[in-house]
């Protein structure tokens, strides 16, 4: 052996990682397993097993760009309140956790699509995971009786847009179609609410989901929040943005027409204090806008698949 081999000089440190990374976390008491996504600017974001919820997206500068409440609780059946849930195949119930479905609580795992030439993999200056949950809990009988298969592409790109692909499959082997309604429950971190317009709705139909679901058509020039607000807009643009004031920063949502409608939500202070996974001032520093498919129910006959992407940007102005 050389005198070279047995060197005891340190060997020197490998060079740091510029492209793109996709690497396995823990997140102790915060919801276990995760997986985070990284760019060599700076972006991430990070996505639990639990629900393939992404609870965090992060500038180049490490700003959060979602909203995840302080009492938010890790404890399985619970919904985790905040980041991005998937509700899927249900929507909308107040008297029942179930009512957003059983997506958001089910635990999904990591699939390899490498060889899905019907879905390729994105380009290389991408992170990206892919999740799939194929059964729901024995305990929810609201949608009996099927099987299915729910696919998940978390795409974090080379300037920070977090891009969600969802295909849902009927894999029933019974001859008989199902019927489901989607969102992606989009929860936003904002400086303060009552500086913050959303942009992109103006002229549109919405159904008020604080009057009976009631039909209105709003004829403001944008969003502007003074008090509960809880609404589903019908045939809504790809393009709608959220405008922090304060921060001079524009979050746009860009989604597909499978995803007809947007949901816009804050719950106010009253509200806000019966929830108790949501501190009572916390609906300051927060705002749904979700993408979504839950007026327009879909229905899959066997073998017939569903997509539905929304992507996120954020600018400062």
């Amino acid at each position: 052996m050389s005198a070279e081999t047995v060197s005891s000089s340190r060997a020197p440190p490998p060079p740091p990682e510029r492209g793109p990374t996709c690497k396995m976390a823990y997140r102790r008491n915060r919801g276990g397993l995760s997986v985070i996504l990284r760019q060599p600017d700076g972006y991430s974001a990070e996505i639990l097993f639990y629900g393939a919820q992404v609870v965090s997206w992060k500038t180049e500068h490490e700003q959060e760009l979602l909203f995840l409440s302080e009492q938010a609780v890790y404890r399985p059946p619970q919904p985790i309140r905040g980041g991005i849930p998937i509700c899927f195949p249900k929507f909308f119930d107040k008297e029942h956790m179930e009512g957003h479905g059983f997506a958001r609580i089910g635990s999904w795992r990591i699939e390899n699509l490498a060889r899905d030439t019907a879905f390729p993999p994105p380009t290389p200056d991408n992170a990206y995971v892919d999740f799939l949950l194929d059964h729901k809990p024995d305990d929810f009988q609201d949608w009996p009786n099927h099987k299915f298969e729910l696919r998940l592409r978390v795409i974090l790109g080379p300037t920070g847009d977090l891009t969600m692909t969802t295909r849902v499959k009927n894999v029933n082997t019974n001859g008989k179609p199902f019927t489901f309604k989607f969102a992606y429950h989009s929860y936003f971190s904002v400086s303060n609410i009552r500086a913050t317009r959303i942009e992109g709705l103006q002229g549109l139909n919405y159904r008020d989901y604080l009057e009976d679901h009631k039909q209105f058509t709003d004829e403001a020039d944008e969003i502007t929040f003074e008090d509960e607000l809880d609404r589903v807009y019908l045939n809504t643009p790809e393009e709608i943005c959220i405008r922090d004031i304060e921060l001079r920063r524009t979050i746009t949502i860009h989604k597909d027409a499978t995803l007809p409608e947007t949901v816009v939500w804050n719950p106010w202070e009253d509200d806000a204090s019966s929830i108790a996974d949501l501190g009572d001032q916390e609906y300051k520093q927060m705002v749904c806008v979700e993408a979504a498919a839950v007026e327009t129910e879909i229905t899959l006959n066997p073998d017939e698949e569903w997509t539905g992407t929304q992507r996120l940007s954020a600018k400062e102005y």
